[in-house]
């Protein structure tokens, strides 16, 4: 492939996906909100971690499982640093496990506020090639990226995927959910490259 514009585009999450489930205090199915805390509770040498929820209503909690009766030696002492501090990578690593999520709760809504970071790294040609930098995932659709990076209708994205202008690496579905380092590649000059960076 020849040598063409380069961007990266960051997805940065705004916030934690929020979850649904029955609040023991207000009676309701009720959404919770992620409370960035850990819950550490130490006996003797056994630890047991939760992340904690609260109910948008009535600020009642739900303490999400992280470990459950784990000898302390077991864990390492920088994590357990972590919990302790409640360090907020650590903490949205958990709060972004929705696989996870979605076992113990009714649901989890992940249409949450993102930006878009942009970065251009070459200027060659006619064609241009984004990589996408996706380091916490809430289920975005590509189509959905691809329609709001070039201003465009997410059935003009399958249209211009169905021609071959275009291609994703790795090959995907356009309605497939996004995964870090997917490469999109538009082999056309329909759109207006400058458009990219602003």
């Amino acid at each position: 492939m020849s040598c063409n514009n380069l961007f990266t585009y960051e997805i940065i999450a705004q916030e934690t996906p929020y979850i649904k489930r029955n609040c023991s205090k207000c009676k309701t199915n009720t959404e919770f909100y992620c409370s960035e805390k850990f819950r550490v509770n130490a006996n003797q040498k056994i630890v047991d971690i939760w992340l904690i929820y609260n109910c948008i209503r009535c600020e009642g909690t739900w303490n999400y499982p992280i470990l459950s009766r784990v000898n302390i030696n077991k864990i390492d002492s920088m994590l357990i640093q972590k919990f302790m501090n409640n360090d907020k990578e650590t903490i949205w690593y958990y709060a972004f496990q929705i696989n996870k999520l979605r076992k113990l709760c009714n649901d989890v809504n992940t249409d949450i506020r993102y930006e878009l970071r942009k970065e251009r790294l070459d200027s060659q040609s006619n064609e241009v090639t984004i990589k996408l930098c996706y380091k916490y995932d809430f289920g975005l659709r590509i189509d959905k990226l691809i329609a709001e990076i070039f201003g465009i209708s997410r059935s003009k994205v399958n249209k211009l995927s169905q021609n071959g202008t275009i291609l994703l690496n790795p090959n995907m579905n356009m309605k497939s959910k996004v995964i870090d380092n997917l490469q999109i590649t538009v082999i056309d000059d329909w759109y207006k490259v400058d458009a990219l960076t602003t």
